[in-house]
C-alpha cells in the first residue's frame, strides 16, 4: 500500500545518513491528476520546491511544508519566451544567469540531502517530458535523486480527443516534439519532407505560439485535409477546450483564441473517425 510509503535514506560507512530528493510528476492541472505515490511523497517531504502556481493547486497537502521557492524562476532580465529577440550577447548572459541559478539550486538540494531530509520537487505533467525538473537534477548524482512519474498533458490531450494515437489506420509511430525543435535551421526542412513519408501521428509541445509557422510548414508536405487538432489546458476540468479542424482550416478556427501557451497541436489520421476500426481494416488489406 502506498499509504506505508517509506521515503528512503541511505547510511554511510560514517553513519551519516543521506536523504533524497524526489522530482514529482503531478499531472497537467492538480491533485485529481497526480498518482497516490505523488501525493504520499509530498506528504512526507520535508522541503519543497515548486511554482506559486503549484502551491496554490496542491495547498491541502503543502499545509505546514517549508517552501524553499521555484527551481525554475530566477531573477532573469529576459524571458525565455523572448528568446527569440535576444541579441547574441544577451542570450549568453541569459544562459549564464539560468545555468548558474539552477547550479545554486542544486547546491540547495544537495545541502539538505546530505543532512538526511527529503526533498520534492513538484513538477507539472511527466517530467521526463520535455520536464524544466531535468535542469536541476542534472547537478545531482543519481544516488540523491528519484523520479515518480506523472500523468503528462499527452495523455491528458488524447483522453479529451477520445482517440487512440497508435495503433491507429496506418500509423506507425508517434513523435511528441516542439516546433523550436522541428523548425528554423537550414536541414529542418528536408527533415520535415522525409518524416511525410511515413504514417506518423505527430504531437507538438509548446506550439501555441508558433501555430502558424507549423501549420505553413506541414503544409509543404502533407495533405491539406490531413486532420488537425488543438488541445487546450488539458486536464484542467473547468477550461479544457477542444478545436478540430484540418491543415486547411486550423488557422482560421484558433484565430480567435487568446491562450497561446497551455495546449498542444496534433497532427494525424488517428484523429478522423474510428482509428482502432480503421487499424483492422488497413491491416486485413
Amino acid at each position: 500500500m502506498f499509504s506505508s510509503l517509506a521515503l528512503t535514506a541511505d547510511v554511510h560507512a560514517d553513519g551519516k545518513v543521506q536523504g533524497k530528493c524526489y522530482v514529482i510528476g503531478t499531472g497537467p492541472a492538480g491533485p485529481e491528476h497526480a498518482t497516490v505515490k505523488a501525493i504520499e511523497t509530498i506528504k512526507k517531504a520535508d522541503f519543497i520546491f515548486c511554482s506559486d502556481q503549484m502551491q496554490d493547486r496542491f495547498s491541502d497537502y503543502l499545509k505546514g511544508k517549508t517552501i524553499l521557492g521555484s527551481p525554475w524562476r530566477g531573477k532573469f532580465k529576459y524571458s525565455w519566451r523572448d528568446r527569440d529577440k535576444l541579441s547574441p550577447e544577451e542570450k549568453k548572459l541569459y544562459v549564464e544567469e539560468r545555468i548558474n541559478f539552477w547550479d545554486q539550486t542544486a547546491a540547495r538540494i544537495r545541502e539538505e540531502v546530505a543532512r538526511g531530509k527529503t526533498v520534492a520537487i513538484l513538477d507539472s505533467g511527466d517530467p521526463c517530458v520535455f520536464g524544466p525538473s531535468h535542469r536541476v537534477i542534472e547537478g545531482l548524482k543519481e544516488d540523491e535523486f528519484e523520479i515518480i512519474p506523472g500523468l503528462g498533458c499527452f495523455q491528458a490531450s488524447m483522453a479529451a480527443l477520445k482517440k487512440s494515437s497508435i495503433p491507429a489506420y496506418d500509423t506507425r509511430f508517434v513523435m511528441l516534439t516542439a516546433p523550436m525543435f522541428l523548425f528554423g535551421r537550414p536541414q529542418d526542412d528536408a527533415i520535415l519532407k522525409d518524416l511525410s513519408k511515413y504514417p506518423i501521428t505527430m504531437a507538438f509541445y509548446m506550439a501555441l505560439n508558433h501555430a502558424d509557422t507549423l501549420i505553413n510548414s506541414l503544409n509543404k508536405y502533407y495533405p491539406k485535409d490531413l486532420p488537425v487538432a488543438v488541445v487546450y489546458n488539458a486536464g484542467f476540468p473547468e477550461k479544457e477546450k477542444v478545436i478540430m479542424g484540418n491543415l486547411d482550416t486550423i488557422l482560421a478556427k484558433i484565430k480567435a483564441e487568446k491562450e497561446n501557451w497551455l495546449g498542444m497541436i496534433f497532427v494525424g489520421r488517428c484523429l478522423e473517425g474510428q482509428p482502432q476500426r480503421g487499424m483492422v481494416k488497413f491491416v486485413s488489406q
